[in-house]
């Protein structure tokens, strides 16, 4: 009896019926008996062959020659609600720079490096928080905690100490030999332009280094209050101010840590007013969860207003000078 596989379509030879497994594909099918009553059972649907056992997948990566998981193994990653793990170096947060646009909460808070100087040490604390504020200010300012305003005015006001302390004794070396070259002058100028070379003279002593020395702190903590006050009435006008005052506080205070590029010879007070500049711009729109051209116009509004007002000084004097300098001419053959 000739009978057909119905998976594989192929015949073979048969000399019974029920239940037969096919020589070609192994899978078992059910020849029905012509002479079998009407109620009888229709053939089974095919089936699959049976497959070999396949080895398991290695735990945590692939075998020799096969390729790493896509999957990471069970309980890697960072704790709930931190981003992703942190790079390989450590560091602070370690997630990735924020979408355009102003940043939003998109996680809790952290606490600076300099937060944590007692567990991680004061110089590493410092310097790892110093190139947080310099190198990435829009992360740095979206995740830091704004509630620690104390150590954040702290870190400023040491960075800017040393900056300011460094750059005195700088310009004391070098203005060593401009006192010299000065006290040559003076033997040669009236003695009313003396008056000002003397005063000169004196701030370039010892003694005002001292000065400089013991109020630099204080007069810091003076700026960034003063600063940040006036930063953020400005960001209300704008309205820019989407937190409260500590967000501004611990912005300005943060970056007036750059204040230690101070201690680079001859171009370092240019660098740190540039790079300040910029991240006190990307810090503010960071922190207080506002655009960076709000941010923008809140920092550049004072010296537009400064800029503003210098030409409106030089429109009225530079005239009244040229006017008195005509009538000075005018005057000047009828006393002949």
């Amino acid at each position: 009896m000739l009978a057909r596989c119905a998976r594989c379509q192929g015949t073979f030879t048969t000399d019974r019926y029920g239940r037969q497994t096919c020589p070609h594909c192994g899978s078992e099918l059910l020849l029905p008996d012509p002479a079998a009553p009407a109620g009888a059972p229709e053939a089974a649907p095919p089936q699959q062959p049976p497959q070999p056992p396949q080895p398991p997948p290695p735990a945590h990566g692939g075998g020799p020659g096969l390729p790493p998981p896509s999957v990471p193994p069970p309980g890697y990653g960072p704790p709930g609600g931190w981003g992703p793990p942190p790079p390989p170096g450590g560091g602070w947060g370690g997630y990735p720079p924020p979408p355009g646009g102003p940043p939003g909460p998109a996680g809790p808070e952290a606490p600076s490096p300099f937060a944590e100087r007692r567990e991680r040490g004061f110089f590493s604390a410092f310097f790892e928080t110093w190139k947080l504020v310099a190198t990435q200010p829009q992360q740095f300012f979206a995740r830091v905690r704004i509630d620690q305003t104390g150590t954040a005015i702290l870190f400023g006001v040491i960075a800017s100490t040393i900056g300011n302390v460094a750059s005195s004794i700088y310009g004391y070396f070098s203005g060593q030999q401009a006192i010299v070259a000065m006290q040559q002058v003076l033997q040669r100028i009236p003695e009313d332009q003396a008056r000002f070379v003397r005063m000169y003279m004196q701030a370039m002593s010892g003694s005002s280094i001292v000065a400089q020395a013991v109020l630099s702190p204080l007069l810091t903590l003076i700026f960034i209050y003063l600063g940040a006050g006036i930063l953020h009435l400005l960001l209300k006008l704008f309205r820019g101010a989407g937190r409260r005052f500590d967000a501004t506080l611990t912005v300005v205070a943060y970056v007036h840590g750059l204040l230690l590029l101070l201690a680079v010879p001859g171009c370092g007070g240019l660098i740190a007013f540039v790079w300040g500049l910029v991240a006190v711009i990307i810090g503010l729109g960071a922190a207080q969860r506002c655009s960076t051209g709000k941010a923008a116009a809140a920092v550049l509004a004072p010296a537009a207003l400064l800029c503003v007002c210098c030409c409106g000084a030089l429109g009225l004097t530079v005239p009244a000078l040229l006017k008195g300098a005509q009538d000075a001419a005018r005057q000047q053959p009828t006393n002949l």
